[in-house]
């Protein structure tokens, strides 16, 4: 069996491409040595170790863990609305960050990592689409990371909710449209077209009323390599 399927199979691991992730990651030790190809074939009397039992649980926990790393903000016993939840990345660093509740928003289903859908300060809601959530909670933070829908389709939608303070993942390759130029990976490489929905965005933002505090360009690229930014507001 393939090494990424042993470890889907045998570890608590929901998907091929994490898996993939620990083995580049030379996180993942086979009979006492360090195996860095998904391929490798694993033999019945081999010895499979993962030397990373508290991984994080998808990419989307590094790009908002090293946000914060810079933001320095404290979210400790603070309320959390993450929208675009998936398999709870960015709820996995406000939980890491104490926060003392989360409600997790998704249009998918069965996508939450089961050591995130079992803390108990875990509220999920899936398949729903945050535009259809309604909540009379009054959020201290809100987190939002949605893939395949610009920003501007759902913040209408974001803002009728009661928030303080929002961090949004701005993926300028679901903004553009599908008629700008992109490599054969399907990073967008028209700058001007970025700039520009990058523009559209904020200035919405501002007629909201909301404040930008901060922003930064995410040390992680996203999976194809659109470089994507954190921007940081308050309502």
């Amino acid at each position: 069996m393939r090494l990424d399927l042993y470890l889907t199979n045998n570890f608590d691991i929901q998907s091929r491409n994490k898996a993939c992730e620990l083995i580049k990651s030379n996180k993942v030790k086979c009979n006492n040595k360090i195996l860095t190809k998904p391929s490798y074939i694993v033999n019945s009397n081999d010895i499979v170790e993962l030397l990373e039992e508290d991984f994080y649980v998808s990419r989307a926990s590094y790009k908002l863990k090293y946000f914060l790393d810079d933001l320095k903000l404290d979210l400790n016993h603070k309320i959390a609305l993450d929208i675009g939840s998936s398999t709870g990345g960015f709820t996995q660093i406000l939980l890491e960050n104490k926060v003392s509740k989360v409600i997790c928003v998704d249009v998918g289903s069965n996508q939450l990592h089961k050591r995130i859908k079992n803390d108990n300060r875990i509220e999920f809601f899936e398949n729903c689409d945050i535009r259809d959530f309604k909540s009379d909670i009054y959020f201290d933070i809100v987190t939002c990371d949605v893939s395949f829908i610009s920003i501007l389709n759902i913040i209408n939608a974001i803002n009728s909710l009661q928030f303080k303070e929002i961090v949004i993942l701005f993926k300028p390759q679901f903004e553009v449209g599908t008629n700008v130029k992109r490599d054969k990976k399907g990073v967008v490489k028209d700058i001007q077209a970025i700039q520009k929905v990058k523009d559209d965005f904020l200035a919405f933002t501002f007629n909201l009323g909301w404040k930008l505090k901060f922003n930064n360009v995410s040390k992680l690229q996203g999976k194809e390599g659109n470089e994507e930014e954190f921007f940081y507001f308050s309502k």
